[in-house]
């Protein structure tokens, strides 16, 4: 299968460099607005560009590239793992209808940790809710993200939210609430600093006693390599929207 990474950040080196080591793949190209390092496969700065015969695209760029990549996906019939954060709620439509034709793989975070814990969370949710335990989230990262909070913060809370019967409200900021915390409120929670590959926690407080549930990235390899089996799981796939549910 011959690979197309678009991005080649931090991220997308890593990408690439997995694509590299894994026998059942090529990497065929390169797309990116800017290069600081050269690639040993052709570069491109955009899509339009692209020469090469291409089977599959692993994005970890930016949102404001779904529109070229769906377009070039659908019309060269091109498998696509989306790893990118920051998507809109019609963005992930236009990623939803695009399945219908094309087989497409979309989450905010491709590691196995966080796909178990998304389990987890999601399977104790109501339990611990009924049982009067207050819910929050909470998210480390880097000093160089953009967004906030996390991708993955907000995965983690659809997750235990569907759990819930969509009964949960999120609270992003609580500096000009002036009151006490209401029992469907869940808080989440944003940190920046220093170099935090990421780090989410999921914490069921209740009465004088704390259950915690955690996952710590501890180099980007995880998520590049989430990405790339994410990509074979496509393989034998024609069409449709899968994510780390599907996969694990």
């Amino acid at each position: 299968m011959k690979v197309l990474v678009y991005g080649y950040g931090l991220m997308g080196k890593k990408v690439a460099h997995a694509v590299m080591n894994d026998s059942d793949l090529e990497l065929a190209a390169v797309v990116s607005p800017v290069f600081d390092v050269q690639p040993e496969v052709p570069a491109y700065k955009s899509l339009d560009e692209v020469q090469d015969d291409i089977d599959a695209i692993i994005d970890f760029s930016h949102p404001a590239n779904l529109d070229s990549i769906l377009s070039y996906a659908l019309k060269n019939k091109c498998k696509v793992v989306f790893a990118t954060t920051g998507f809109s709620a019609e963005d992930l439509k236009k990623i939803e209808e695009a399945s219908h034709e094309i087989a497409l793989f979309q989450s905010y975070n491709t590691s196995y940790g966080v796909a178990m814990m998304n389990k987890m969370v999601s399977e104790f949710a109501k339990e611990f809710f009924e049982h009067h335990f207050d819910i929050e989230i909470m998210e480390k990262h880097h000093n160089q993200k953009i967004d906030s909070p996390s991708g993955t913060a907000v995965m983690l809370y659809d997750g235990i939210n569907n759990a819930l019967d969509d009964s949960l409200e999120p609270t992003y900021d609580r500096h000009s609430i002036h009151r006490k915390r209401e029992r469907n409120e869940v808080g989440i929670s944003s940190i920046r600093g220093g170099t935090i590959f990421g780090e989410h926690t999921v914490m069921f407080a209740g009465q004088d006693e704390i259950v915690e549930v955690k996952h710590t990235a501890l180099s980007k390899e995880v998520f590049a390599n989430g990405a790339v089996a994410a990509l074979k799981a496509l393989m034998n796939k024609d069409k449709g929207l899968f994510d780390l549910k599907t996969l694990y």
